[in-house]
Protein backbone atom coordinates (compact mmCIF):
# COMPACT_ATOMS: atom_id res chain seq x y z
CA UNK A 1 0.00 0.00 0.00
CA UNK A 2 2.90 2.54 -0.15
CA UNK A 3 2.20 3.46 -3.52
CA UNK A 4 -1.38 4.19 -2.27
CA UNK A 5 -0.77 6.26 0.01
CA UNK A 6 1.64 7.78 -1.86
CA UNK A 7 0.05 8.91 -4.51
CA UNK A 8 -3.73 8.95 -3.00
CA UNK A 9 -6.49 9.34 -5.24
CA UNK A 10 -4.65 11.23 -7.77
CA UNK A 11 -7.53 13.21 -8.24
CA UNK A 12 -9.65 9.78 -10.19
CA UNK A 13 -13.31 10.09 -9.96
CA UNK A 14 -13.64 6.44 -10.28
CA UNK A 15 -11.65 3.35 -9.16
CA UNK A 16 -11.22 2.11 -12.82
CA UNK A 17 -9.90 5.78 -13.68
CA UNK A 18 -7.34 4.81 -10.53
CA UNK A 19 -6.60 1.81 -11.48
CA UNK A 20 -5.35 3.13 -14.89
CA UNK A 21 -3.45 6.10 -13.18
CA UNK A 22 -1.66 3.59 -10.75
CA UNK A 23 -1.36 1.04 -13.64
CA UNK A 24 0.73 3.67 -15.69
CA UNK A 25 2.57 4.81 -12.98
CA UNK A 26 3.86 0.43 -12.80
CA UNK A 27 4.23 0.35 -16.77
CA UNK A 28 6.42 3.51 -16.95
CA UNK A 29 9.43 1.27 -16.36
CA UNK A 30 8.36 -1.20 -19.20
CA UNK A 31 7.33 1.44 -21.42
CA UNK A 32 10.72 3.41 -20.94
CA UNK A 33 12.74 0.08 -22.04
CA UNK A 34 14.04 0.29 -18.96
CA UNK A 35 13.02 -2.60 -17.47
CA UNK A 36 11.59 -5.94 -18.84
CA UNK A 37 10.06 -7.17 -15.85
CA UNK A 38 8.11 -5.06 -12.66
CA UNK A 39 6.82 -6.62 -9.84
CA UNK A 40 3.94 -5.50 -7.62
CA UNK A 41 3.29 -7.06 -3.82
CA UNK A 42 0.82 -6.20 -1.14
CA UNK A 43 0.55 -6.70 2.29
CA UNK A 44 -1.92 -9.41 4.00
CA UNK A 45 -4.50 -7.92 6.92
CA UNK A 46 -6.28 -11.12 7.41
CA UNK A 47 -3.69 -12.13 9.68
CA UNK A 48 -5.02 -13.43 12.95
CA UNK A 49 -2.24 -12.29 15.55
CA UNK A 50 -0.50 -9.56 13.97
CA UNK A 51 2.69 -8.04 15.56
CA UNK A 52 2.04 -4.83 13.35
CA UNK A 53 -1.55 -4.45 14.67
CA UNK A 54 -0.97 -2.02 17.03
CA UNK A 55 1.29 0.04 14.90
CA UNK A 56 -2.06 0.16 12.54
CA UNK A 57 -4.11 1.10 15.68
CA UNK A 58 -1.34 3.80 16.42
CA UNK A 59 -1.16 5.26 13.27
CA UNK A 60 -4.99 6.01 13.09
CA UNK A 61 -7.00 2.87 12.18
CA UNK A 62 -10.44 4.24 10.84
CA UNK A 63 -13.86 2.75 11.00
CA UNK A 64 -14.94 4.61 8.48
CA UNK A 65 -17.70 2.67 6.08
CA UNK A 66 -16.60 -0.37 4.26
CA UNK A 67 -16.89 0.88 0.37
CA UNK A 68 -17.53 -2.48 -2.00
CA UNK A 69 -15.83 -1.66 -5.03
CA UNK A 70 -18.23 -3.89 -7.76
CA UNK A 71 -17.29 -2.30 -10.47
CA UNK A 72 -14.43 0.15 -12.51
CA UNK A 73 -17.30 2.67 -12.23
CA UNK A 74 -17.53 3.05 -8.48
CA UNK A 75 -16.88 6.62 -7.39
CA UNK A 76 -13.56 7.13 -5.38
CA UNK A 77 -14.91 8.38 -2.10
CA UNK A 78 -13.59 12.06 -1.25
CA UNK A 79 -12.52 11.32 1.90
CA UNK A 80 -9.57 9.11 0.88
CA UNK A 81 -7.86 9.51 4.00
CA UNK A 82 -10.48 7.88 6.18
CA UNK A 83 -11.52 5.31 3.15
CA UNK A 84 -8.03 4.11 2.89
CA UNK A 85 -7.26 4.14 7.22
CA UNK A 86 -10.29 1.12 6.84
CA UNK A 87 -8.06 -2.50 6.51
CA UNK A 88 -11.48 -3.10 4.86
CA UNK A 89 -11.04 -1.15 2.05
CA UNK A 90 -7.45 -1.70 1.60
CA UNK A 91 -8.47 -5.58 1.00
CA UNK A 92 -11.30 -4.95 -1.24
CA UNK A 93 -8.88 -2.53 -3.03
CA UNK A 94 -6.22 -4.67 -3.41
CA UNK A 95 -8.23 -7.20 -4.68
CA UNK A 96 -9.93 -4.67 -7.40
CA UNK A 97 -6.31 -3.28 -8.96
CA UNK A 98 -4.82 -7.09 -8.89
CA UNK A 99 -8.18 -7.65 -11.59
CA UNK A 100 -7.61 -4.62 -13.28
CA UNK A 101 -3.68 -4.64 -13.69
CA UNK A 102 -3.96 -8.38 -14.82
CA UNK A 103 -6.75 -7.43 -17.68
CA UNK A 104 -4.24 -4.04 -18.20
CA UNK A 105 -1.19 -6.06 -18.39
CA UNK A 106 -2.57 -8.80 -21.14
CA UNK A 107 -3.69 -5.48 -23.29
CA UNK A 108 -0.22 -3.27 -22.83
CA UNK A 109 2.05 -5.35 -22.55
CA UNK A 110 4.52 -6.31 -25.06
CA UNK A 111 5.45 -9.91 -25.79
CA UNK A 112 8.79 -9.76 -23.56
CA UNK A 113 7.47 -8.17 -20.71
CA UNK A 114 6.23 -9.21 -17.67
CA UNK A 115 4.20 -8.14 -14.27
CA UNK A 116 4.26 -10.13 -11.74
CA UNK A 117 1.48 -9.58 -8.56
CA UNK A 118 1.87 -10.78 -5.60
CA UNK A 119 -0.79 -10.92 -2.66
CA UNK A 120 -3.75 -8.52 -3.06
CA UNK A 121 -6.01 -11.54 -4.14
CA UNK A 122 -9.02 -13.37 -2.66
CA UNK A 123 -6.21 -15.57 -1.66
CA UNK A 124 -3.30 -13.82 -0.17
CA UNK A 125 -1.22 -16.45 -0.63
CA UNK A 126 -1.44 -16.61 -5.03
CA UNK A 127 0.85 -14.89 -7.20
CA UNK A 128 0.97 -14.48 -10.99
CA UNK A 129 2.77 -13.25 -13.43
CA UNK A 130 1.12 -11.44 -16.67
CA UNK A 131 2.27 -11.01 -19.88
CA UNK A 132 0.52 -10.26 -23.25
CA UNK A 133 -2.67 -11.56 -23.50
CA UNK A 134 -2.54 -14.09 -20.94
CA UNK A 135 -1.87 -14.33 -16.84
CA UNK A 136 -0.52 -17.54 -15.41
CA UNK A 137 -0.59 -18.40 -11.77
CA UNK A 138 3.35 -18.79 -10.23
CA UNK A 139 3.73 -21.17 -7.95
CA UNK A 140 7.59 -20.31 -6.76
CA UNK A 141 5.95 -17.03 -5.60
CA UNK A 142 3.30 -18.42 -3.89
CA UNK A 143 3.66 -17.25 -0.32
CA UNK A 144 2.22 -16.88 3.16
CA UNK A 145 3.98 -13.13 4.03
CA UNK A 146 1.92 -10.79 5.70
CA UNK A 147 4.17 -7.89 5.00
CA UNK A 148 5.34 -6.73 1.88
CA UNK A 149 8.64 -5.85 3.14
CA UNK A 150 9.19 -9.36 3.26
CA UNK A 151 8.03 -10.62 -0.58
CA UNK A 152 9.74 -8.17 -2.12
CA UNK A 153 13.27 -9.91 -0.92
CA UNK A 154 11.26 -13.18 -1.87
CA UNK A 155 10.54 -11.55 -5.46
CA UNK A 156 13.87 -10.18 -6.04
CA UNK A 157 15.47 -13.43 -4.71
CA UNK A 158 12.94 -14.81 -7.85
CA UNK A 159 13.93 -12.00 -10.31
CA UNK A 160 17.59 -12.69 -9.52
CA UNK A 161 17.52 -16.20 -11.41
CA UNK A 162 17.25 -14.60 -14.84
CA UNK A 163 18.16 -10.89 -14.21
CA UNK A 164 21.94 -9.23 -13.17
CA UNK A 165 20.06 -5.83 -12.03
CA UNK A 166 17.36 -5.47 -9.90
CA UNK A 167 15.98 -1.85 -8.09
CA UNK A 168 13.31 -2.58 -4.91
CA UNK A 169 11.41 0.82 -4.34
CA UNK A 170 10.07 1.27 -1.30
CA UNK A 171 9.41 4.51 1.37
CA UNK A 172 10.15 2.20 4.09
CA UNK A 173 13.84 1.64 6.29
CA UNK A 174 13.19 -1.83 6.66
CA UNK A 175 12.67 -2.62 3.38
CA UNK A 176 16.67 -1.07 2.69
CA UNK A 177 17.95 -3.47 5.91
CA UNK A 178 16.10 -6.32 4.49
CA UNK A 179 17.88 -6.04 0.86
CA UNK A 180 20.94 -5.20 2.43
CA UNK A 181 21.26 -8.14 4.91
CA UNK A 182 19.95 -10.66 2.04
CA UNK A 183 22.36 -9.38 -0.68
CA UNK A 184 24.49 -11.93 -0.62
CA UNK A 185 21.79 -14.77 -1.09
CA UNK A 186 19.98 -13.60 -3.64
CA UNK A 187 23.20 -13.54 -5.74
CA UNK A 188 22.14 -10.56 -7.98
CA UNK A 189 24.96 -8.62 -9.66
CA UNK A 190 23.43 -5.05 -8.62
CA UNK A 191 20.37 -4.44 -6.19
CA UNK A 192 19.31 -0.78 -6.12
CA UNK A 193 17.21 0.76 -4.05
CA UNK A 194 14.87 3.55 -4.84
CA UNK A 195 13.11 5.83 -2.34
CA UNK A 196 11.77 9.26 -2.08
CA UNK A 197 9.26 11.32 -4.39
CA UNK A 198 9.11 13.98 -7.33
CA UNK A 199 12.94 15.66 -7.42
CA UNK A 200 14.05 14.13 -4.15
CA UNK A 201 14.24 10.47 -5.89
CA UNK A 202 17.86 8.88 -5.20
CA UNK A 203 19.11 5.62 -5.43
CA UNK A 204 20.80 3.94 -3.18
CA UNK A 205 23.46 1.23 -4.27
CA UNK A 206 22.78 -1.73 -1.83
CA UNK A 207 25.07 -4.19 -3.18
CA UNK A 208 27.83 -1.33 -3.15
CA UNK A 209 27.11 -1.14 0.53
CA UNK A 210 26.74 -4.79 1.80
CA UNK A 211 30.35 -5.50 0.29
CA UNK A 212 31.41 -2.22 2.20
CA UNK A 213 29.75 -3.72 5.51
CA UNK A 214 31.11 -7.56 5.65
CA UNK A 215 29.05 -10.62 5.50
CA UNK A 216 29.29 -10.25 9.72
CA UNK A 217 27.46 -7.29 9.82
CA UNK A 218 25.36 -7.90 7.13
CA UNK A 219 23.81 -10.86 9.26
CA UNK A 220 23.30 -8.78 11.91
CA UNK A 221 21.59 -5.55 10.82
CA UNK A 222 17.81 -7.62 10.89
CA UNK A 223 18.38 -7.56 14.40
CA UNK A 224 20.41 -4.35 15.18
CA UNK A 225 17.59 -2.51 13.22
CA UNK A 226 15.15 -4.77 15.45
CA UNK A 227 16.93 -3.41 18.39
CA UNK A 228 17.17 -0.03 18.45
CA UNK A 229 13.10 0.45 16.62
CA UNK A 230 11.40 -0.14 13.88
CA UNK A 231 7.24 -0.41 13.31
CA UNK A 232 6.81 -3.40 15.35
CA UNK A 233 9.57 -2.77 18.17
CA UNK A 234 9.95 0.32 20.28
CA UNK A 235 13.34 2.93 20.17
CA UNK A 236 14.54 3.74 23.06
CA UNK A 237 14.32 7.07 24.41
CA UNK A 238 17.20 9.65 23.37
CA UNK A 239 19.18 6.91 21.50
CA UNK A 240 19.00 7.18 18.06
CA UNK A 241 20.00 4.48 15.34
CA UNK A 242 23.27 6.77 14.73
CA UNK A 243 24.38 6.36 18.12
CA UNK A 244 23.83 2.77 18.25
CA UNK A 245 25.30 2.43 14.85
CA UNK A 246 28.51 3.89 15.94
CA UNK A 247 28.82 1.53 19.03
CA UNK A 248 27.73 -1.58 16.75
CA UNK A 249 30.31 -1.16 14.59
CA UNK A 250 33.35 0.39 16.63
CA UNK A 251 33.17 -3.41 18.36
CA UNK A 252 33.23 -6.12 16.11
CA UNK A 253 32.87 -8.90 18.31
CA UNK A 254 29.26 -7.72 18.88
CA UNK A 255 28.43 -9.05 15.16
CA UNK A 256 28.17 -12.63 15.45
CA UNK A 257 26.75 -12.16 19.03
CA UNK A 258 23.83 -9.72 17.91
CA UNK A 259 22.88 -11.71 14.67
CA UNK A 260 22.11 -14.69 16.83
CA UNK A 261 18.93 -12.57 17.74
CA UNK A 262 15.94 -14.28 15.29
CA UNK A 263 17.91 -17.39 15.33
CA UNK A 264 15.13 -19.43 17.08
CA UNK A 265 12.07 -18.70 19.13
CA UNK A 266 12.31 -17.87 21.83
CA UNK A 267 15.55 -16.94 22.08
CA UNK A 268 17.92 -18.32 24.52
CA UNK A 269 19.19 -16.84 27.61
CA UNK A 270 22.66 -16.18 26.11
CA UNK A 271 21.00 -14.40 23.20
CA UNK A 272 19.04 -12.16 26.07
CA UNK A 273 22.42 -11.68 27.68
CA UNK A 274 24.23 -10.69 25.07
CA UNK A 275 21.39 -8.09 23.59
CA UNK A 276 21.24 -6.56 27.20
CA UNK A 277 24.77 -5.99 27.44
CA UNK A 278 24.85 -4.52 23.60
CA UNK A 279 21.97 -1.82 25.01
CA UNK A 280 23.41 -1.23 27.97
CA UNK A 281 26.85 0.11 26.23
CA UNK A 282 24.83 2.41 24.48
CA UNK A 283 23.90 4.69 27.68
CA UNK A 284 27.46 4.07 29.14
CA UNK A 285 30.59 2.18 29.96
CA UNK A 286 31.27 -1.42 31.44
CA UNK A 287 32.20 0.37 35.08
CA UNK A 288 28.30 0.80 35.14
CA UNK A 289 27.39 -3.15 35.14
CA UNK A 290 26.55 -5.17 32.29
CA UNK A 291 22.72 -5.74 33.34
CA UNK A 292 20.42 -2.76 32.64
CA UNK A 293 19.11 -2.58 36.10
CA UNK A 294 23.08 -1.84 37.17
CA UNK A 295 23.31 0.58 34.74
CA UNK A 296 20.15 2.44 35.52
CA UNK A 297 21.04 2.37 39.20
CA UNK A 298 24.29 3.64 38.47
CA UNK A 299 22.95 6.37 36.02
CA UNK A 300 20.56 7.63 38.66
CA UNK A 301 23.21 8.17 41.10
CA UNK A 302 26.41 8.86 39.56
CA UNK A 303 24.47 11.47 36.79
CA UNK A 304 21.36 12.70 38.40
CA UNK A 305 19.83 11.33 35.72
CA UNK A 306 15.50 12.11 34.95
CA UNK A 307 13.95 8.92 34.76
CA UNK A 308 12.56 8.88 30.99
CA UNK A 309 16.27 9.37 30.64
CA UNK A 310 17.43 5.92 32.15
CA UNK A 311 17.74 2.63 30.35
CA UNK A 312 14.79 0.15 31.04
CA UNK A 313 14.73 -2.26 33.26
CA UNK A 314 16.36 -5.71 32.73
CA UNK A 315 12.91 -7.07 33.30
CA UNK A 316 11.15 -4.60 30.97
CA UNK A 317 14.35 -4.90 27.87
CA UNK A 318 14.10 -8.61 28.05
CA UNK A 319 10.68 -8.42 26.95
CA UNK A 320 11.79 -5.82 24.75
CA UNK A 321 14.55 -8.08 23.14
CA UNK A 322 12.00 -10.88 22.61
CA UNK A 323 9.76 -8.68 20.43
CA UNK A 324 12.86 -8.40 18.49
CA UNK A 325 14.24 -11.54 18.37
CA UNK A 326 10.87 -12.09 16.91
CA UNK A 327 10.44 -9.56 14.43
CA UNK A 328 14.16 -10.59 13.19
CA UNK A 329 13.33 -14.04 12.84
CA UNK A 330 10.57 -13.27 10.80
CA UNK A 331 13.25 -10.82 8.70
CA UNK A 332 15.76 -13.60 8.49
CA UNK A 333 12.99 -15.96 6.65
CA UNK A 334 12.36 -13.85 4.06
CA UNK A 335 13.47 -15.96 1.40
CA UNK A 336 11.04 -19.00 2.76
CA UNK A 337 7.91 -18.74 0.60
CA UNK A 338 5.85 -20.17 3.28
CA UNK A 339 6.57 -19.02 6.39
CA UNK A 340 3.91 -20.54 9.16
CA UNK A 341 5.60 -19.25 12.48
CA UNK A 342 4.24 -19.60 16.10
CA UNK A 343 2.01 -17.07 17.82
CA UNK A 344 3.97 -14.40 19.40
CA UNK A 345 2.04 -14.42 22.55
CA UNK A 346 4.17 -15.23 25.44
CA UNK A 347 7.58 -14.05 23.12
CA UNK A 348 7.27 -10.66 23.54
CA UNK A 349 4.02 -9.66 22.96
CA UNK A 350 0.58 -10.02 24.64
CA UNK A 351 -3.63 -9.80 23.66
CA UNK A 352 -5.31 -6.69 24.60
CA UNK A 353 -8.73 -7.09 23.71
CA UNK A 354 -8.26 -9.20 20.44
CA UNK A 355 -5.32 -7.14 19.66
CA UNK A 356 -1.58 -8.14 19.86
CA UNK A 357 0.63 -5.54 21.92
CA UNK A 358 4.17 -5.60 23.26
CA UNK A 359 4.49 -6.38 26.72
CA UNK A 360 5.98 -4.03 28.76
CA UNK A 361 7.04 -6.00 31.54
CA UNK A 362 6.01 -9.28 34.00
CA UNK A 363 6.72 -7.52 37.05
CA UNK A 364 5.14 -4.69 38.60
CA UNK A 365 6.81 -1.39 38.00
CA UNK A 366 7.64 -0.39 41.50
CA UNK A 367 7.22 -2.64 44.95
CA UNK A 368 3.31 -2.67 45.94
CA UNK A 369 3.41 -0.72 48.77
CA UNK A 370 5.14 1.98 46.69
CA UNK A 371 2.00 1.72 44.01
CA UNK A 372 -0.64 2.20 46.86
CA UNK A 373 0.85 5.95 47.63
CA UNK A 374 0.83 6.83 44.17
CA UNK A 375 -1.90 9.24 43.38
CA UNK A 376 -3.71 11.29 40.52
CA UNK A 377 -4.42 14.93 40.38
CA UNK A 378 -7.34 15.11 37.56
CA UNK A 379 -10.92 16.42 37.35
CA UNK A 380 -11.31 18.04 33.73
CA UNK A 381 -9.86 14.96 32.02
CA UNK A 382 -11.17 12.63 33.88
CA UNK A 383 -8.33 10.31 33.99
CA UNK A 384 -8.43 9.82 30.58
CA UNK A 385 -4.62 11.21 29.43
CA UNK A 386 -1.63 8.99 30.58
CA UNK A 387 0.02 12.44 30.20
CA UNK A 388 -2.41 13.91 33.10
CA UNK A 389 -3.28 10.95 35.05
CA UNK A 390 0.08 8.87 36.35
CA UNK A 391 -2.41 6.05 37.82
CA UNK A 392 -3.49 5.30 33.82
CA UNK A 393 -0.40 6.01 32.86
CA UNK A 394 1.13 3.21 34.81
CA UNK A 395 -1.58 0.41 34.30
CA UNK A 396 -2.72 1.12 38.05
CA UNK A 397 -6.85 1.88 39.26
CA UNK A 398 -7.43 5.02 40.82
CA UNK A 399 -8.19 5.30 44.62
CA UNK A 400 -10.12 7.05 47.15
CA UNK A 401 -6.92 9.01 47.50
CA UNK A 402 -6.65 10.43 43.96
CA UNK A 403 -8.58 13.87 43.56
CA UNK A 404 -11.00 11.89 41.70
CA UNK A 405 -12.07 9.37 44.31
CA UNK A 406 -12.56 6.66 41.62
CA UNK A 407 -15.89 7.73 41.50
CA UNK A 408 -18.34 6.97 38.29
CA UNK A 409 -16.95 9.87 36.84
CA UNK A 410 -13.32 8.46 36.39
CA UNK A 411 -12.28 6.50 33.04
CA UNK A 412 -9.43 5.10 34.05
CA UNK A 413 -9.80 1.73 32.62
CA UNK A 414 -7.46 -0.03 35.09
CA UNK A 415 -10.10 -0.88 38.23
CA UNK A 416 -9.68 -2.14 41.43
CA UNK A 417 -10.05 -5.93 42.14
CA UNK A 418 -12.95 -6.53 44.60
CA UNK A 419 -11.71 -9.39 46.97
CA UNK A 420 -13.57 -8.94 49.52
CA UNK A 421 -15.69 -12.34 51.64
CA UNK A 422 -18.49 -11.40 49.07
CA UNK A 423 -17.64 -10.45 45.89
CA UNK A 424 -19.20 -12.12 42.58
CA UNK A 425 -16.00 -14.04 42.20
CA UNK A 426 -16.13 -15.95 45.56
CA UNK A 427 -19.90 -16.58 44.99
CA UNK A 428 -19.02 -18.31 41.92
CA UNK A 429 -16.82 -20.68 43.06
CA UNK A 430 -19.32 -21.05 45.57
CA UNK A 431 -21.78 -22.26 43.42
CA UNK A 432 -19.90 -24.32 41.20
CA UNK A 433 -19.00 -26.29 45.07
Amino acid sequence: MALVQTLKSAGSRTFGDLAERYFNVLFTPLRQGQCRRVDVVFDRYDVQESIKESERVRRGSSRALEIQITNKHTPVPKQWGKFISNQSNKVNLSRFFCREWCSLGEYNLLPDQELVIGGGFEDPTDAVVVTRARTDPLAELRSDHEEADTRMILHAWHASSTKERIVIQSPDTDVAVLAIHAYQMIQCNKIWFKTGLKDKVRFVPVHLIAEKLGRSVCAAIPAFHALTGCDSTSGLFQIGKKKGWKVFVKYPSLHDSVSNLGSQIPPPALTVEVGEKFICSLYSTNKAGVTADDVRYWMFCQKHQRSESLPPTSNSLRQHIECANYQAYVWKHCLNATQQFLSPVSDGWKKVDGVLEPLLMSKDPAPQGLLELTTCKCTKSVCRRDDLCPCKAHEMPCTEACLCMNDESCQNPHKPVDVSPGSSEDELTDADV
